[in-house]
């Protein structure tokens, strides 16, 4: 009889503690780590959004630390040239330990020519538990 009630204690615990995840909007779910290829597909694809919609500010935010010591927010303004992205797709993403390549696909416009495609590789690295955007020189 105790062994029963044991279990029928454990059960309720279980069972209480499973709801209460349930409740909590992911519990479980926030728990798995979502994996590099995925996290850094996602923030390479907003930084290019930011590029897209001219918001340089909060695509110089995706820049790593050591870019950003190196290089202000004016002189990254300065480099970058808008206005002429339609869109942009992530084609793949590699990574090896702290380090991520990606594949870009975008879609430009120069001069009269509406619609053009180039590939561009990029690179994302982990510092400190955050993936980061290198900038090439």
């Amino acid at each position: 009889m105790v062994c029963e009630l044991q279990r029928g204690a454990a059960a309720l615990i279980l069972s209480m503690g499973m709801m209460g995840c349930a409740g909590s909007g992911g519990g479980l779910a926030q728990s798995v780590q979502v994996e590099p290829q995925k996290m850094v597909a996602d923030l390479a694809a907003a930084r290019w959004e930011a590029l897209i919609k001219g918001d340089f500010a909060k695509a110089y935010n995706y820049l790593s630390p050591g870019s950003r010591e190196v290089m202000s927010l004016d002189v990254y303004k300065a480099k970058i040239r808008g206005g002429n992205w339609k869109k942009a797709n992530v084609d793949s993403v590699s990574c090896e330990q702290d380090q991520c390549k990606v594949l870009m696909a975008i879609e430009y416009s120069y001069r009269d020519i509406k619609s053009l495609e180039t590939r561009l590789d990029e690179k994302w690295m982990r510092q400190d538990g955050k993936w980061w955007y290198v900038q090439r020189r």
